[in-house]
């Protein structure tokens, strides 16, 4: 079971992903934009974080720089990105996210993502 924090402004796509987490038996907690997450970021330990790319306050973007330039945290980040933003998941793997899915996605291939990600920290699940 690993702790996964999922930063997403879609309530509803925030929803599926949590339920399909929680059926993984992960513990999850989502957010609705990057200045909570990296707030979270600061107060909680996580195994993996699932972010989007733009949203309002704080982006995806700023939320991976402040993972790894303040926090200094080496955790998985998977990017969930519109096709049309291809130029911010460029800068979001320069920045240090570690896999990225396109929306809208598969929940099968997002559960495959996030297995992959936890099992490449060697995380126990």
């Amino acid at each position: 079971m690993a702790n996964i924090l999922v930063c997403e402004d879609d309530k509803l796509i925030g929803r599926i992903i949590e339920r399909k987490l929680l059926d993984g038996n992960h513990k999850v907690k989502v957010v609705e934009n990057g200045s909570i997450a990296m707030r979270e970021l600061k107060e909680q330990i996580f195994q993996l974080v699932i972010s989007d790319v733009m949203m309002p306050v704080n982006s995806g973007l700023d939320v991976i720089s402040y993972m790894r330039n303040e926090l200094k945290l080496d955790i998985p980040i998977l990017m969930i990105s519109a096709i049309s933003e291809e130029d911010n998941v460029r800068e979001a793997f320069r920045l240090g996210a570690s896999d990225y899915i396109s929306k809208p996605f598969n929940v099968g291939l997002l559960k495959d993502k996030v297995s992959h990600l936890l099992e490449s920290k060697k995380v126990f699940i």
